[in-house]
């Protein structure tokens, strides 16, 4: 109602009425007031009337008091004794009227006080007139009056109530015409505020008439847009439905009526719209929505939501609808009614299960060629490293010069062919977003050491110069990806001494920030006086497969993948790098990349922690799960070294219940593949139903690319391949325990025996040396351990391949390799790993056959050679 009035088209009446009943309002004060002035005017009138009348009252018994005193002296007479006291008496209730009516008046109450006081002595003096008359005789008291003080007094008598009575008479006159006065003014403001009202009211009809039209036009001009905006409605290709409070449909558009498949139906409500449209659930078809489960019909009890989905039924096909619902409220507050906006969203559905088909099978693409690219390098690699160590014992065996000159040629195509491998290895890594940082402390000086070794190296063999230029204010121990950041230094160096002929290579390390938040950004400019690259080739030289000119590959061989790689890493880091060239001048790499900065103690802490010769645990407590004997041996013997407490479960299950029944571990070791339940399974378990923070270790001898990712995802703290080095189980069982390193009181050393290093043969004797920690028992118990597992495995490998069971083949290489990893097999496991990956991708190799004869022969020749130890 106020929001109306206050309405700019209905101010003008308001107004009007308003200024009306003010006006109305306003005469009926003034009336009021007039007559009350009145009142008070006639009051004052009266008043001054009897003032006017007491006075001649007053004057007149005084007179009476004069003349009785005069008769007194002529007739003797003694009544009129009697009757001058009579006037005296009167005298004075004549002034107490006065003194009544004149109250709040000072000068009148004063000049009547004055006439009290005369007529006191006019009194007295007749008194004594009257008594010299009586004691004297007539001649004294008429000798008295002749003295003239009577009639003095008489004057001043009457000299005071002519005073009195002109006061009086002013008051008299004023009062008359603040009357007449009164009167005027009342007449007048009557008059106008009649005449106002009179134009009021006609301005107000004036202006409900123009309302009413305004309005009827108002009408018009809504039912035009109402059905405009049916139109539009009815043009929405998306459904819209508005439900009242009592659950009826006051509307469905033309599309809603389609999209739920109704023609000539009248559905009034939802009941009647439930016979004709079967809704069921988005995630079960196969259950019913009701009426009152219906989104639009919930908010009716002010729920509000977007995104609901459910299915309807029509014509036997199943249409896919997605629906916003809204209550709708009135000024109060009140919900009067809800809509709903709802569309078919089948064919997007559709779609998007298409994508996801093409997205599961791209990523099983994605993992066929992880897994072929794998296969190709181990397939390359093998026979390469044989050829490379074969050529440079040759080397020292060849006295004629033209063999020495064919032997370098080999040697150097042999390492062409290996860095080309590792940069496509390494390209498809980062290509399918597998490269993952592992930043520890690194010692900046120690890392441009390690890269100017091999590139001095490089640069003495082609008689250029090497300098490197280390600024002041560097820091000495920056926490970044050691192994990338080596990476990107040793290839743009080595791109640096390929390309340059004569003069040098310098490369520069500076401070361009200070240190801010343990952050300081760092510097490496790489100069050369090469080739140079041509300007118009300066954009493109990070692109994949391209070089500066097309006489490179020729001249300088290579792929064009080092400087993408180097871009790709480089922007992994955070940083930037940009080139700065000129043709047959040299050029200058700049990358800028941001660290944290650590104390310079920081990484003596890490190197004595992660020493392999000997290192100092606290007491912990882990629970192991692993289904494979010879691994279950492995690993008690190492935490027996080790000095932990640990308890061992066969699979993923018997995990699950020994923490159900006595949560007391430190940290858990959980292989992946176990028979019962394996161990993605356990870990959710372990993260849903026992503990969010409890820390997982995972082991697993895949190794394949996103495995580590997937692992933990699902709630896994850390990461650990077969096969396995000791003190890489130790940095990860600190890493995600958070323990320090207890002091020596507490625990005993580890100390893990070295061996140096021997050539590669089908058994890695410094990795059996390390698990074992040269405990020759511990060896020979395993060795005969894994006699025994391998006649039972191999067995049970060669019947699967004989069945053609592809999983179960799997399944039982998998357990196998466990096994070869416990004795220091490695080749033998790392051919059986690219055999299990194919059959995992659902790849049954054609010579399968004659790998799995040919890997068992190399097993039993590692085992062999083991029990020869």
């Amino acid at each position: 109602m106020l929001s109306t009035l206050l309405n700019r088209n209905f101010r003008g009446p308001f107004l009007s009425i308003c200024a009306g009943l003010m006006l109305i309002l306003g005469s009926q004060y003034y009336a009021y007031k007039s007559v009350e002035n009145l009142s008070e005017h006639n009051i004052g009138l009266n008043k001054t009337t009897r003032i006017l009348h007491q006075t001649a009252n007053f004057g007149q018994r005084a007179k009476d008091l004069q003349l009785n005193m005069h008769s007194f002296l002529n007739t003797d007479n003694q009544a009129l004794l009697r009757d001058n006291y009579l006037k005296r008496v009167e005298l004075i209730e004549v002034s107490d009227t006065l003194f009544n009516l004149i109250k709040g008046d000072n000068q009148q109450t004063s000049r009547v006080k004055d006439l009290l006081e005369i007529s006191s002595r006019i009194a007295l003096f007749a008194h004594q007139v009257m008594k010299a008359y009586q004691i004297e005789g007539t001649e004294q008291a008429k000798t008295m009056i002749r003295q003239g003080e009577g009639i003095r007094l008489n004057q001043l008598l009457m000299n005071k109530i002519s005073e009195i009575d002109r006061y009086e008479n002013l008051n008299l006159e004023n009062r008359r015409k603040l009357v007449v006065s009164t009167h005027r003014d009342t007449t007048r403001a009557i008059t106008g505020t009649t005449m106002a009202g009179f134009f009021l009211t006609m301005a107000a009809f004036v202006f409900m008439v123009r309302e009413q039209r305004r309005q009827r036009m108002m009408q018009a001009e809504l039912n035009k847009k109402e059905a405009v905006l049916k139109q539009y409605v009815e043009a929405i290709p998306d459904g819209i439905m508005v439900l009242n409070s009592d659950k009826e449909i006051g509307l469905l558009n033309q599309s809603g009526r389609e999209m739920l498949g109704l023609k000539n139906e009248v559905v009034p409500d939802l009941k009647t719209l439930s016979e004709y449209v079967n809704y069921t659930y988005w995630d079960d078809i196969a259950r019913t929505i009701e009426p009152d489960d219906l989104p639009v019909n919930k908010a009716l009890y002010g729920y509000k939501n977007t995104g609901n989905k459910l299915n309807i039924l029509l014509d036997g096909k199943i249409k896919n609808l997605e629906s916003n619902v809204s209550p709708v409220y009135e000024a109060n507050g009140e919900i009067v009614s809800a809509i709903t906006v709802f569309r078919d969203i089948t064919e997007r559905v559709n779609y998007q299960t298409m994508l996801e088909n093409a997205r599961i099978l791209a990523e099983k693409s994605l993992r066929v060629k992880d897994v072929f690219l794998s296969n190709v390098s181990h397939e390359i690699r093998t026979p390469l490293n044989a050829i490379i160590g074969f050529t440079n014992l040759l080397e020292g065996e060849l006295k004629d010069h033209k063999s020495l000159e064919f032997v370098t040629y080999i040697q150097l195509a042999s390492k062409n062919l290996l860095e080309l491998i590792n940069d496509v290895l390494d390209f498809s890594k980062i290509e399918g977003g597998h490269v993952q940082l592992e930043k520890t402390p690194t010692s900046l000086n120690e890392l441009i050491d390690s890269v100017s070794v091999l590139i001095s190296q490089r640069a003495r063999e082609k008689g250029i110069d090497y300098e490197v230029k280390l600024a002041e204010g560097l820091p000495k121990i920056i926490d970044t990806d050691q192994l990338r950041l080596t990476q990107i230094l040793l290839n743009v160096c080595g791109n640096a001494v390929k390309f340059t002929e004569k003069g040098k290579v310098k490369l520069s390390v500076t401070a361009i920030s200070p240190i801010r938040n343990e952050q300081q950004d760092l510097q490496f400019t790489i100069e050369d006086t090469g080739i140079g690259i041509a300007p118009d080739k300066l954009n493109e030289i990070f692109d994949r497969f391209v070089q500066a000119s097309e006489s490179t590959t020729r001249l300088f061989g290579g792929t064009g993948l080092g400087l993408s790689i180097v871009k790709s890493l480089v922007e992994l880091l955070g940083g930037t790098i940009e080139v700065k060239s000129e043709a047959q001048k040299g050029t200058q790499f700049i990358i800028q990349c941001s660290f944290k900065v650590l104390p310079d103690d920081t990484y003596e802490q890490k190197d004595k922690l992660l020493q392999p010769a000997e290192t100092t645990l606290p007491k912990l407590h882990v629970l192991v799960a692993e289904d494979n004997i010879l691994n279950q041996k492995l690993l008690r013997a190492i935490f027996e070294r080790l000095g932990l407490e640990f308890t061992i479960a066969n699979n993923g299950y018997e995990a699950i219940q020994i923490l159900q029944q006595n949560l007391i571990f430190d940290f858990v070791i959980m292989d992946l593949q176990m028979p019962v339940m394996d161990g993605y399974t356990a870990i959710k378990k372990i993260r849903k139903e026992i503990s969010a923070t409890l820390p997982i270790i995972t082991m697993t001898a895949h190794a394949l690319v996103g495995e580590k990712e997937e692992c933990l995802s699902i709630g896994a703290n850390g990461y650990i391949s077969k096969p396995f080095k000791q003190h890489e189980l130790i940095r990860t069982i600190l890493q995600v325990t958070g323990k320090d390193v207890a002091s020596d009181d507490e625990n005993k050393k580890v100390t893990i025996q070295k061996t140096p290093h021997m050539p590669e043969s089908t058994l890695n004797l410094t990795y059996l040396n390390e698990i074992t920690g040269g405990s020759e028992e511990l060896r020979d118990e395993l060795i005969a351990m894994f006699e025994t597992e391998s006649t039972t495995q191999l067995a049970i490998i060669r019947q699967a391949n004989i069945n053609h069971d592809a999983n179960a083949l799997a399944q039982a290489i998998h357990k196998y390799r466990s096994s070869l990893f416990s004795v220091g097999l490695l080749p033998v496991a790392d051919k059986y790993k690219v055999l299990e990956a194919s059959l995992k991708n659902n790849i049954w190799p054609a010579d399968i056959n004659e790998s799995i004869v040919s890997i068992e022969n190399e097993a039993l020749a590692g085992l062999s050679e083991l029990k020869n130890l």
